[in-house]
């Protein structure tokens, strides 16, 4: 059964990459394909350039070599056959052990050398500007921040910002890394509010906040901000940390190691869980014996608010959920906010949550493998028979092994590897009312299916890689339409694994073929993928 969390849906800007022309490809037959069928190996999309009309992609093989080739987008999107083949790999350097993505507004992109020291370099590789060392013996690399090997956190650029000593940098004494935290072993850094966890379980906190979610204590209640200049402990005994954001103020939550659960922060609609609404400034105990933990934050009328539902499940299996309930998306029985954790459900395996404005659902598998689900049903996803809200778990199906709440609709594949589908768009994707009915057979030999955005792939059993899904629906006079139907079809064999983003898709397949389609495009008044196209990667 794959283990599912809060589902996340970017669409990066465009990206590319113009390599320099002393470097070339050299390509020879002689590597196996389990060498190149490693995902880890790849990162797409991992660099930005200013051309709107290309995205940059790396391969480090394995004699450690970097290589880079763009993805091409027509200037008209959309267009069936407007898109360009992909560029050819080109060589960039070499002894490199991997690529660190630096996200959708960044113009660099770290390499970790096979010295374990990190580079900066940047995306155009103008040989006029030399690549730049930013640390040695480098063991956690990620986006302004670092991790050696002795456990000192490391930050620099925007990271800087909030630390004593380092307001009124300019931008170029920002670009040194600074450390922090001794003995860091896990962080959640943002440019305002940071959290580290260390190895002998403190949690640390600085950098700004309104409503006490740094948890030091103070709290100004949204009047204006606070600043702690230096990393502060506040809480001990610290396994893993967790931060429930949309575009308001945070709550925060940690799980200790006796599993007791502690919230901060952020608590108008209760999601400290603490039975009030007043702001926490320091952790505060909400939960015993958890055993997982998961909060999400759902907009609602596109406010500028954090509407959070926490999750915690128990040693006991039972599953419990407080914090914002407007839809009925805590399954309480109620539309009102829960102030403390209610017991929801016994004898849970998982708990997910798809959060939208218009769906906010909770799905939970229970150890027998069956699926229930509770919250707004705008299009009918819980097969209740109507669009009514559900207020208290439902039971959708048996047997289940595989499932994916996405948009308007919810796939899930049964034991037997059937496919099975509900809510808007599933019957005909064409302009269809949501269905009531019981869920609809989509497919036959499914293994398990995957999203990105706004696609659904399954895998068969045979290896087969189909689109079975596609959710670009709009709201139409308090109702929803679609713009498009979709193709449903088998689109390559013999895959191992897929990725991508904004529709532009890679698959891998078992015998070490890099193929590469896009599903952002209308033919024939129809989405379905371009014809996939090999990228020949290089053979070392």
């Amino acid at each position: 059964m794959n283990k599912k969390r809060i589902q996340m849906y970017t669409c990066m800007t465009a990206l590319t990459f113009l390599c320099a022309s002393t470097f070339c490809a050299c390509i020879n037959t002689d590597a196996s394909a389990a060498e190149k069928t490693d995902q880890s190996r790849f990162y797409f999309h991992a660099a930005k350039k200013y051309e709107s009309n290309k995205k940059t992609n790396f391969y480090v093989d394995t004699d450690n070599n970097l290589w880079a080739w763009d993805s091409v987008y027509p200037e008209t999107p959309y267009i069936y056959d407007a898109f360009l083949p992909p560029t050819k790999p080109e060589l960039m350097m070499n002894n490199i052990k991997a690529v660190v993505p630096t996200g959708m507004y960044n113009d660099l992109f770290y390499v970790l050398d096979t010295d374990n020291s990190l580079w900066e370099l940047p995306t155009d590789m103008n040989p006029s500007i030399p690549k730049k060392k930013l640390l040695d013996d480098v063991a956690v690399p990620n986006m302004e921040h670092a991790i050696t090997a002795n456990g000192d956190l490391y930050v620099w650029g925007d990271q800087t910002r909030y630390i004593s000593g380092m307001v009124g940098l300019t931008k170029e004494e920002m670009k040194t890394p600074r450390c922090i935290v001794k003995q860091a072993v896990h962080t959640d850094l943002d440019t305002s509010t940071s959290f580290a966890i260390d190895q002998d379980g403190y949690l640390w906190s600085w950098g700004k906040c309104r409503y006490g979610e740094l948890g030091q204590g103070e709290s100004n209640k949204g009047e204006s901000y606070i600043r702690s200049s230096s990393p502060t402990i506040i809480a001990d005994h610290v396994a893993k940390f967790y931060r429930s954001r949309d575009r308001g103020e945070p709550t925060m939550y940690a799980l200790k190691t006796d599993g007791t659960l502690w919230a901060w922060g952020y608590n108008q609609y209760g999601a400290v869980g603490n039975g009030t609404t007043e702001t926490v400034s320091i952790p505060t105990k909400v939960l015993d014996h958890v055993k997982t933990f998961t909060c999400t934050a759902c907009p609602s009328n596109g406010a500028f608010d954090t509407y959070t539902n926490a999750f915690a499940l128990r040693e006991d299996d039972s599953l419990w959920a407080w914090g914002y309930n407007g839809e009925g998306n805590l399954g309480n029985g109620t539309t009102e906010s829960a102030l403390s954790p209610v017991k929801i459900l016994d004898d849970v395996a998982e708990i997910e949550t798809d959060i939208n404005m218009y769906t906010n659902l909770s799905f939970a598998i229970k150890k027998d493998g069956s699926l229930w689900g509770w919250g707004y049903n705008r299009c009918g996803q819980l097969c209740t028979g109507n669009t009514e809200p559900v207020l208290l778990p439902v039971k959708i199906t048996d047997n289940v092994k595989d499932y994916c709440p996405l948009y308007a609709s919810l796939y899930f594949v049964k034991q037997d590897n059937t496919l099975w589908g509900s809510g808007f768009n599933i019957s005909s994707f064409s302009n269809d009312q949501p269905e009531l009915t019981s869920p609809v057979l989509l497919q036959e030999n499914v293994d398990h299916i995957q999203t990105i955005d706004d696609t659904v792939f399954s895998f068969g059993t045979n290896g087969s890689l189909s689109i079975c899904g596609y959710n670009d629906v709009v709201e139409i006079n308090d109702s929803f339409d679609s713009p498009y139907e979709i193709n449903r079809r088998k689109i390559l064999d013999n895959v191992a694994w897929i990725d991508g983003v904004c529709g532009d898709i890679f698959a891998m397949t078992n015998d070490g073929k890099l193929m590469n389609f896009s599903v952002v495009t209308v033919y024939d008044g129809k989405v379905q993928p371009t014809e996939p196209v090999e990228i020949p990667l290089p053979l070392t």
